[in-house]
């Protein structure tokens, strides 16, 4: 069974929920960082490399109690991630110093913490704030990809691009490169569009995420 890398982001400054929007409990009672580290390390990703804020770096750093449910152990691993464990499977955590720059800056973070010979397969891009997603969707997407072996793969909902993106590296290297500011891979679908590959999707689970108290307060 293949395996592809994915790099999960939350580093977004919260500005808009008005408090660390990622460790606000759910509904279920785990935060919304421990469900989407669930979800993503239960499915057919490897390894998971989570790009997070300086601030929720330092809280999840000095504060492990904060994830409760993912027992998570922190290990310092060169000057570029630090590797953690936890009771779904192990990851790669990065800080985003440059997280202002917005989501380009914390994909090409999350890149870094790849090796060479992880990115063969293609790479998934996910958000950490979509509460609906679920690892079998995760699998579903990544099974499509490796069997067409299209340059992007993306679901749609309702006309809205939705997550997570699937890319192949070895086409879009030098594009990724010189991605800027908050637009993430959605320039590479303007721009290629003869290679994307859309996935039409049944519900708002790729494209409802939580910015504001009020959205969590739909669930």
């Amino acid at each position: 069974m293949k395996l592809i890398p994915g790099i999960l982001l939350a580093a977004g400054s919260s500005e808009r929920f008005g408090s660390e929007k990622l460790l606000t409990p759910l509904p279920s009672g785990e935060t919304i960082l421990e469900r989407a580290l669930k979800i993503h390390l239960l499915s057919r990703i490897s390894p998971l490399i989570v790009v997070v804020s300086p601030n929720l770096g330092t809280i999840i750093k000095t504060h492990t109690s904060v994830l409760s449910c993912s027992k998570i152990q922190m290990k310092k691993t060169a000057d570029r991630w630090y590797s953690f464990s936890s009771q779904w499977g192990r990851g790669r955590m990065a800080i985003n110093e440059d997280f202002r720059e917005g989501m380009s800056s914390s994909i090409k973070k999350g890149m870094s913490c790849l090796k060479n010979g992880e990115k063969e397969n293609g790479i998934l891009i996910s958000l950490a704030d979509l509460p609906l997603l679920t690892s079998e969707t995760i699998n579903l997407f990544i099974n499509t990809f490796l069997k067409e072996r299209t340059g992007i793969l993306v679901p749609v909902f309702n006309g809205t691009t939705g997550h997570p993106f699937i890319y192949d590296n070895n086409v879009f290297k030098d594009d990724i490169s010189t991605i800027k500011g908050d637009v993430g891979l959605r320039s590479l679908i303007e721009k290629y569009p003869k290679l994307v590959k859309k996935i039409p999707w049944h519900d708002d689970s790729v494209t409802w995420d939580i910015d504001t108290p009020q959205d969590l307060e739909r669930l």
